[in-house]
């Protein structure tokens, strides 16, 4: 297999019903960092070349979906953003369940992860099952199963990351695949169009509801939080903190557990990767809240809110001055009934797993604990 950013374009195409329209073409300098990475991986071949190009492909599959509907709906594209409430934090922190709960609010609007793969005006949630494209995933969500280690069903929220991947300056190749020239290209790129296209697509999801708060969800926006406070100049973020020797690791087990073998890191370099990407970006993060002081982001402690996820919604509610109605009550109250933690069994993970100690980690991560007192 041979990775060609033409190859690449057709078969996306194909995979779309022959769309064209890419734009443009700002994303093919992200695509060829991907293909050179993948060229000269220590883990190249075959293996590596097919995960970068089902994942290339149906990124660029995404871009030519929301081409085709911008150009179907192009007044979206001059409206207004509804407002944005926006969940960030370190992967494995907590920021899938806060988002979640806080999405029971109907208050709220958000992605269905249905609809991320292939973005278009959000049908109302009765429109839902005569989709195709729901239908199918449906359907891959009961042959498959869960992810018992990060459960997102198709009418679940889904995280801005399936969108954002479109610019193809994304942490969706950085997190989880063997791409050390990628992981250093990326670094250094500037993320303020990959967010502004963001916020045309979700223009797009939301033509038809154009009123309520976006709730937005990713922890690659710490990573991005500069760029974000560039081009949301109104959104309001609730950020959750945890041990970092809890979510550095148990990341490792989770991307692990989609397999290793070939085309893909060792545990140890997994480890070690994914120690340095993620301190980088709690400093990153702090280095744009420090440079952004009147912007309104507020702390929420991962101890707290697994304790009490109900009662930390009330208190997030209160901190931003939002109504907290009788109805965002109940329905985050059977939000907790149903989506209990450990669900699908505890996580174990151990730091030895991946060449790591916990002593290293928070060494490596010190001043992310002291800003956030973690205990």
């Amino acid at each position: 297999m041979t990775l060609s950013i033409d190859e690449l374009e057709s078969a996306a195409s194909a995979a779309v019903g022959g769309l064209t329209d890419f734009g443009n073409a700002d994303h093919r300098p992200g695509l060829a960092a991907l293909i050179t990475a993948a060229a000269t991986s220590p883990h190249a071949g075959q293996a590596l070349d097919a995960r970068v190009r089902y994942t290339a492909v149906d990124a660029l599959a995404s871009r030519l979906c929301s081409h085709a509907a911008w150009a179907a709906r192009p007044e979206c594209l001059t409206a207004p953003l509804a407002p944005q409430l926006v969940v960030l934090g370190l992967p494995r922190s907590g920021t899938t369940a806060l988002h979640q709960i806080l999405a029971a609010d109907p208050a709220h609007q958000w992605i269905p992860a249905w609809l991320a793969p292939r973005p278009r005006p959000r049908p109302t949630p009765d429109k839902w099952a005569d989709q195709p494209e729901y239908q199918r995933a449906v359907e891959a969500y009961r042959v498959n199963g869960p992810n018992a280690l990060h459960d997102v069903g198709p009418e679940d929220p889904e995280e801005c990351l399936q969108i954002m991947r479109q610019s193809f300056v994304s942490m969706l190749w950085v997190s989880s695949l063997a791409l050390p020239a990628y992981h250093e290209w990326f670094v250094t790129q500037d993320e303020r169009p990959s967010y502004r296209r963001y916020a045309d697509n979700l223009r797009l999801i939301g033509a038809d509801d154009t009123d309520r708060t976006w709730l937005l969800k990713n922890p690659s926006h710490t990573f991005g939080l500069s760029a974000m406070l560039h081009e949301f100049p109104d959104a309001v973020f609730v950020h959750i903190y945890r041990d970092p020797a809890d979510t550095i690791v148990s990341g490792c087990s989770l991307i692990g557990s989609m397999g290793f073998g070939p085309g893909g890191f060792t545990a140890q370099e997994l480890g070690a990767h994914r120690l340095r990407i993620w301190s980088l970006a709690a400093d990153r993060m702090e280095s744009a809240r420090a440079a952004a002081p009147e912007r309104t982001i507020i702390d929420v402690s991962y101890r707290r809110f697994i304790a009490d996820p109900v009662g930390t919604a009330r208190e997030i509610y209160a901190r931003l001055g939002r109504e907290y109605t009788p109805v965002a009550e109940a329905a985050m109250q059977q939000w907790r009934r149903d989506r209990p933690k450990d669900k699908h069994g505890a996580h174990r993970y151990a730091a030895s797993d991946f060449g790591l100690t916990a002593g290293a980690i928070r060494d490596r991560m010190a001043g992310y604990i002291e800003r956030y007192d973690i205990d």
